[in-house]
């Protein structure tokens, strides 16, 4: 049976963050926001209040943090008696010291994102990404389940590598439960922060939101593209489901709309190989 294709997260816990009504960093409600226009314009709104240089360096300190907390990470593991045994190149791509390495860099991000919005921006971190919790949440969880099945039935139909590496990740059920939580609960929402929360709305006011939308969904991509073995039919449909991601996020001037159908698409992958390999217990078929 052809293997499912999982795109973990380049990677604050979504239905935490989700159900977040009150702009914390202040101790009062939300603000309330301009109401976005009724037709697509050019340029998100509200204008965002960072630059495309806080956006790169943003970028380049999610990029440090992990590989600082997964160098640390394997170093730690080396020592424990359950790892001792594993190489340093399995223990980087095992999700029991992988994950934890990627929640510490990611949680490490998002404090000091939070700290500049709320601190040095006045302004709250939701509100400078433009986090709008839609009234009917529920049909964008939805949208991100239908888009998911329409690129799965897609790739079946397209030739593709029999395995790639992040199918080595999923070798036990333990395996498939901390992908899983990871990839639905974690990765959505630092994805989303980082692509669609800050670098679209930056690059959208200097080039347009159609090159930003652009340029956007290729990136997103191209992180991922070492999961896929650099398989470039699955790479085309990250980038399409970027695209797709960003789409929302243009059209309903919100990083939680986006986000919400991120968490359907992941969510749907998993539930799909639950029940393939037989509640991750049967990974013979998978």
């Amino acid at each position: 049976m052809q293997k499912l294709r999982i795109p973990a997260g380049i990677g604050s816990c979504v239905i935490c963050i989700a159900t977040i009504s009150f702009d914390v960093s202040i101790g009062n409600p939300f603000p309330a926001q301009p109401a976005p226009p009724a037709e697509w314009s050019l340029s998100p709104e509200p204008e965002p209040v960072f630059g495309l240089s806080e956006v790169l360096a943003a970028f380049i300190g999610t990029l440090l943090a992990l590989l600082s907390c997964a160098g640390a990470a394997i170093a730690v593991a080396r020592h424990l008696p359950a790892l001792s045994r594993l190489s340093p190149l399995e223990l980087a791509n095992d999700p029991r010291v992988l994950l934890p390495a990627q929640l510490a860099a990611y949680a490490l991000v998002l404090g000091i994102l939070w700290r500049l919005f709320a601190h040095h921006m006045h302004i709250g971190f939701l509100r400078a990404l433009a986090w709008r919790w839609p009234r009917r949440w529920l049909r964008f969880i939805f949208g991100g389940a239908v888009l998911a099945i329409a690129v799965q039935l897609a790739a079946h139909l397209l030739p593709v590598p029999p395995e790639a590496p992040i199918d080595k990740m999923l070798q036990s059920a333990s395996d498939a439960w901390l992908m899983s939580g990871f990839g639905v609960l974690i990765a959505p929402f630092v994805e989303e922060v980082l692509f669609r929360g800050l670098l679209f709305p930056a690059l959208a006011r200097r080039a347009g939101a159609l090159i930003s939308l652009a340029v956007t969904s290729l990136l997103f991509g191209a992180v991922h593209a070492q999961q896929l073995a650099g398989s470039w039919i699955e790479v085309a449909c990250i980038v399409f489901v970027g695209a797709a991601l960003t789409l929302v996020r243009w059209r309903f001037h919100s990083l939680a709309c986006s986000t919400l159908v991120h968490v359907g698409y992941n969510g749907t992958l998993f539930a799909a190989l639950f029940v393939q390999t037989h509640g991750f217990t049967n990974f013979a078929v998978h």
